[in-house]
C-alpha cells in the first residue's frame, strides 16, 4: 500500500464510498465465526440496577447521599435489592448478551472483497431485561455494527483503489492476490462509513443485515 494517492490515468474508486454507490452491487460471500454469549446477572453498576426500577418504586426509594456514593459500585441484582431495602426479586436479574462474528462481502463487477467483523455492542455485553432470551438475541442481532480489523482483497490492476481515513489521509491499495489488512485508521474509516449507511439508509445494506441476523439465529436455535 502506498501512503499517498498518486494521480494516474486509471479509473479511481474510493473504498469508503463504494458501499453508497448505487451503480455497484455487493453480495455476501459468507457470515461465520459467530459467537453468542448469554450470561445472567453479571455484576453491573448499582445505578444501572436502580434505573431498571419502575418510577413508582424509585419515588418510594430515592437515592440517598449514602447510596449516591455507591452508584458506580458493581453489584448483582440481589445485592442491589439489599442496598435499597427492597424485597428479593424486585430488581430482576439482567440478561447479558454479546454477539460477535465476521462477514465477507464482495462486489463482483470490480471485483473487490472485504473481510469485516461485527458485534452488537462495543461494551463487554449488553444488559437486557425480559423473559425470552431468543427474542432478545434476535433484537441484539438486528443492532449489529462493524468494528475492528478490515481486510481488503483487490486484484484488478485496471483501476486504482484509494482509501481515505477520517483525518483525510489517503493511501493506494495496491492490487494483490490475497487479502491485506488495512491500517487501523483506514479500517476505522471503512467501518464508520458502513455503520453510517446502516443508520441513515439501512435498505442499502439489507443484503448484509438479513444474512447476519439469519446466521446468528441459526447458531442459537438449538439452545432456545
Amino acid at each position: 500500500m502506498s501512503q499517498t494517492a498518486e494521480t494516474t490515468d486509471l479509473p479511481q474508486f474510493v473504498l469508503q464510498s463504494l458501499f453508497d454507490d448505487e451503480s455497484l452491487v455487493f453480495r455476501v460471500h459468507n457470515v461465520k465465526n459467530i459467537i453468542v454469549k448469554h450470561d445472567m446477572d453479571l455484576p453491573q453498576m448499582f445505578l444501572a440496577h436502580y434505573d431498571s426500577l419502575a418510577d413508582e418504586i424509585k419515588a418510594e426509594h430515592p437515592l440517598t447521599a449514602d447510596l449516591l456514593k455507591k452508584i458506580n459500585q458493581k453489584t448483582t441484582a440481589e445485592q442491589a435489592n439489599a442496598l435499597l431495602g427492597l424485597p428479593s426479586g424486585t430488581i430482576r436479574p439482567a440478561h447479558h448478551i454479546k454477539i460477535t462474528g465476521t462477514a465477507v462481502i464482495v462486489c463482483d463487477s470490480l471485483p473487490v472483497a472485504l473481510h469485516i467483523s461485527f458485534t452488537n455492542t462495543a461494551k463487554s455485553s449488553q444488559a437486557l431485561y425480559g423473559n425470552e432470551p431468543s427474542a432478545m438475541i434476535e433484537a441484539e442481532a438486528q443492532k449489529w455494527q462493524l468494528a475492528g480489523l478490515v481486510n481488503v482483497l483487490h486484484k484488478n490492476p485496471k483501476f486504482t483503489l484509494i482509501s481515505h481515513d477520517l483525518s483525510g489521509e489517503s493511501l493506494i491499495i495496491e492490487p494483490t492476490a490475497t487479502f491485506i489488512q488495512l491500517p487501523n485508521a483506514h479500517a476505522l474509516a471503512t467501518t464508520h462509513a458502513i455503520n453510517t449507511i446502516k443508520h441513515d439508509s439501512p435498505i442499502k445494506l439489507q443484503y448484509l443485515h438479513e444474512r447476519i441476523v439469519e446466521t446468528v439465529l441459526a447458531s442459537v436455535n438449538t439452545h432456545y
